[in-house]
């Protein structure tokens, strides 16, 4: 509390000192005391001084009458008599105050004798011993002792004496304190007179001051009062101003400058929370990019809350299209306008997009605010570009906005900021909606050809054999197969090859009718479906695509002219299979028709023609079994052993499924198409483990058990569950459970499993690469994935006649294998010889290499399965 109380006055007394008028007048009154206390002093001073000389002179004055009228006494000669009636004269004529003493010396004494007077005291006796005059002047006496030498003369009296010796010594004492203490009196009484004067005149300075300087300061005041944005910062001019004082015009000229640095830098608060408030609405979700023309409008009306822009446009120019400009008025603006701005569109759109301003047709989005547009020259243009790669794009981006608006330093980098936000987003947009398109494209179409993939290929032919039973009418159906495509591919190499098959689909889109539907099938196989055709418009067809063939020349890299050759196999839908038309039945007439083709010689056409239904029939029906088998669960697995080539002891065992049909066992060639068409494979891999796994017979074993597992199994989403969930119940530990993936999957499915091939490594499950070689992704997938395995085929490893290219490629594959600490095993190993080289290879390869016979510390069991030979 009391600290409190203490602290208001002193707050008080801190806010009163910072006044300036109050400062002034403080000051003013100081200053006046400290002048009449300085004048004061100095006058008491030099007063003091001025009396104690007065009083000197008046002592010399008396010492020097005194002395004269001794001596003319003396030369009269006096007696004692007369000589006390002098000494007691001296006080009675001296000034009032004045005390003489005259001290009479030893040898005066001796010759006349002594009489009554005062003894002398020190500084009389000084004056006895240095023959000199001794002046004292203080505060309050003036004392003046001469001391009587004695002369030639003098000593016709004195004869006792010698000349220059000291006869007496005359002392005179004049008071002087009253006469000071008076003159202080007086100069105190004068002063007090005089001390209001500088008071007043500080006070009439103050005053003066405060009315020069009030103009100025209440023009500051008022014109601070009036800042409530950045902008009004140009309002703040004294340039004009003038105080009176010239140091103060250059303090209020510095304030004009300082204001425009101010403008210059400093961000206004609305603007700032205009600029966070746009950012909320730069946010890109689906309906962005479904509708990105509404997008615009919308936040185009979001910134005049703020800002004001008449207009943007937009300009983009995405891979091969033509550049599209739209132009998105806020305001209304009238035909002159409009057209005016547009030229000037066109003009920049030419300057960025390499002279495209004549083919260039802006797309007017009209305004809806107030009053409409009519002066041109109060708009001005503002844009940014950007460039892109990926997608390829060009794009440009502009604000119509008030002329001037530029200059203000604050708005334009407000300007900058929206350009550059709105060209981001809206070249996102452009691109996200580009990569749409494509996504939508290649989900449909094959990414080598552009034609349309399997997948899509299936969905049209069953849609078109519905639309031919609804409507009673025949489609014709052709399976196209790119002979000695593989010659080609490993003479030439895979760019060529990727070059060839381009080449032959062209050659077919161009040999099809209008209407007609051709795709890529998987491979070098491709397919097409003839609506609405008889069996000989198919065939005529069919003969044009190998005219067309025959007569295409393409040149390979070493100068060699290569014609391509097709297998075509016809057949004519809908096939009934028993329970109705189906698209597989007319497919594998088609297809054994172009196998048909092959046999004969290739380069030709064969159709299922109706004396030839029963032979293909039976291959459906082989189909259909190896289905009902499947379904009625007649499939079983069988082993494979995996040995140490070393010591020919089994590690582990490889698990293949096989289908029983009928009486016989169908070998994997039979019914792994079926399957994959069908779609069965994920149903035949989760029976194959799931036998396996519940397996009580595994109990105890400590080796490997590796499972074939198909690409398409993986991608179903369910499926690594239940085979998790399978190795989880089983007897074996999972990494014991080695998962196999061949090295070919479908086109494009590559970085589709590696969710699946994670969530398998994660639990544990090791993996393996089946046939590593065969295909061109066995690089991709070391690279990306770890694996545990792979396995090469012993016939493609050990021969010693591949060519110098494979070689180094198998060379490459198993330093790669050994740097990353993966095992290999030699595949199918049929022959001692094969046996003997691959013992070889892994001792002439000493580096480090490993097979599958150093693999070491796995336990190694005997499981009571069968085994399949090989």
């Amino acid at each position: 509390m009391n600290g409190r109380a203490a602290g208001g006055p002193l707050a008080r007394v801190a806010g009163w000192s910072r006044s300036l008028r109050s400062l002034m007048v403080v000051a003013a009154l100081l200053v006046s005391v400290a002048v009449t206390l300085a004048v004061y002093l100095a006058t008491q001073a030099v007063f003091t001084q001025a009396v104690q000389r007065a009083g000197v002179q008046n002592a010399q004055v008396l010492a020097d009458g005194t002395f004269n009228a001794m001596y003319q006494i003396m030369r009269q000669g006096w007696t004692r008599e007369q000589l006390n009636e002098f000494l007691g004269s001296l006080n009675q004529q001296a000034d009032p105050g004045a005390v003489i003493n005259v001290y009479r010396g030893s040898q005066v004494d001796q010759q006349y004798g002594r009489i009554e007077q005062p003894a002398p005291d020190d500084t009389a006796l000084a004056a006895f011993d240095t023959r000199e005059t001794h002046v004292r002047a203080d505060e309050d006496l003036v004392r003046y002792d001469r001391p009587l030498v004695a002369h030639a003369e003098c000593l016709q009296c004195h004869t006792n004496a010698r000349a220059g010796d000291v006869l007496g010594v005359l002392s005179i004492r004049q008071p002087i304190g009253p006469m000071i203490d008076q003159a202080h009196s007086d100069l105190v009484n004068r002063l007090m007179l005089i001390m209001p004067a500088p008071l007043l005149t500080a006070l009439a300075v103050a005053g003066f001051l405060s009315w020069r300087l009030g103009r100025s300061l209440r023009r500051l005041n008022r014109s601070v009062g009036q800042v409530k944005r950045v902008e009004d910062l140009a309002h703040v001019r004294f340039s004009g101003a003038s105080t009176g004082f010239t140091e103060f015009d250059d303090v209020l000229s510095r304030v004009d400058v300082l204001t425009d640095k101010v403008r210059e830098v400093a961000i206004d608060r609305n603007l700032l929370e205009f600029e966070i408030g746009l950012l909320e609405h730069f946010v890109i979700t689906s309906d962005v990019v479904r509708d990105w023309r509404r997008y615009v409008r919308d936040l185009l009306h979001e910134i005049n809350r703020q800002f004001r822009v008449h207009g943007v446009f937009t300009a983009f120019s995405i891979a091969d299209r033509p550049v599209g400009v739209d132009v998105f008025w806020h305001d209304a603006a009238d035909e002159v306008v409009a057209a005016r701005l547009e030229q000037e569109i066109r003009s920049r759109v030419g300057q960025t997009f390499e002279g495209t301003s004549g083919s260039v047709t802006p797309r007017q989005h009209p305004g809806h605010g107030g009053r409409a547009l009519g002066d041109v020259a109060a708009l001005d243009l503002h844009t940014k570009t950007l460039t892109m790669e990926l997608p390829p794009m060009q794009g440009m981006v502009g604000l119509i906005v008030p002329m001037g608006e530029a200059r203000v330093p604050v708005k334009k980098l407000v300007i900058e900021s929206i350009l550059s936000t709105m060209i981001n987003v809206v070249g996102s947009v452009r691109a996200i909606e580009k990569h749409t398109e494509d996504l939508e494209y290649f989900a449909t179409r094959d990414p080598l050809t552009r034609l349309y993939n399997q997948r899509m290929f299936w969905s049209l032919l069953d849609y078109e054999v519905g639309r031919a039973r609804r409507h009673d009418y025949r489609f014709g159906l052709m399976v196209i197969d790119l002979d000695d495509f593989k010659r080609v591919n490993d003479r030439y190499g895979h760019g060529f090859g990727d070059d060839y098959l381009r080449r032959v689909a062209g050659l077919l889109q161009g040999g099809l009718r209008d209407g007609d539907i051709v795709a890529r099938y998987g491979g070098d196989e491709f397919v097409a479906i003839l609506p609405d055709t008889d069996a000989g418009t198919a065939e005529q067809v069919g003969e044009r695509l190998l005219s067309r063939a025959q007569a295409t020349f393409i040149a390979a890299p070493d100068g060699e002219i290569v014609s391509p050759s097709l297998s075509v196999g016809l057949a004519i839908g809908p096939v009934e299979d028993g329970g109705g038309a189906s698209a597989q039945a007319v497919f594998s007439l088609a297809d054994q028709a172009m196998y048909r083709a092959k046999e004969a010689g290739k380069n030709r056409l064969a159709s299922a023609g109706r004396d030839e239904v029963l032979a293909i029939g039976e291959v459906v029906e082989t189909g259909q079994d190896v289905v009902s088998a499947v379904s009625a669960g007649t499939v079983y697995p069988v082993f494979q052993p995996v040995m140490r080539v070393a010591s020919e002891e089994a590690v582990g065992f490889e698990v293949f499924a096989r289908v029983q049909v009928g009486e016989r066992v169908a070998a994997a060639a039979e019914f792994v198409d079926v399957l994959t068409r069908e779609q069965l494979c994920d149903l035949v891999d989760r029976r194959v483990v799931g036998r396996v796994l519940r397996d009580d017979r595994l109990a105890g074993f400590g080796g490997l058990v590796f499972f074939n597992i198909a690409p398409t199994s993986l991608l179903e989403g369910r499926f690594v569950h239940y085979f998790l969930d399978a190795v989880e119940r089983s007897p074996l530990a999972a990494d014991q459970v080695v998962v196999e993936i061949s090295e070919s999957p479908i086109t494009g499915e590559l970085g589709m499993l590696e969710q699946p091939l994670s969530d398998l490594r994660a639990a544990g499950v090791r993996l393996a690469i089946d046939r590593a070689g065969s295909g061109p992704e066995t690089f991709s997938y070391l690279r990306r994935f770890a694996f545990d395995f792979i396995k090469i085929e012993a016939e493609w490893l050990c021969d010693r006649k591949v060519s110098q290219r494979d070689r180094a490629f198998i060379d490459g594959l198993l330093t790669i294998a050994e740097t990353l600490g993966v095992t290999v095993i030699a595949h199918n190993i049929e022959t001692d010889s094969q046996l003997e080289l691959v013992r070889g290879l892994a001792i002439e390869m000493a580096q480090g290499y490993r097979f599958a016979e150093e693999v070491e510390g796995l336990p190694v069991g005997q499981p009571s399965f069968s085994s399949e030979e090989g």
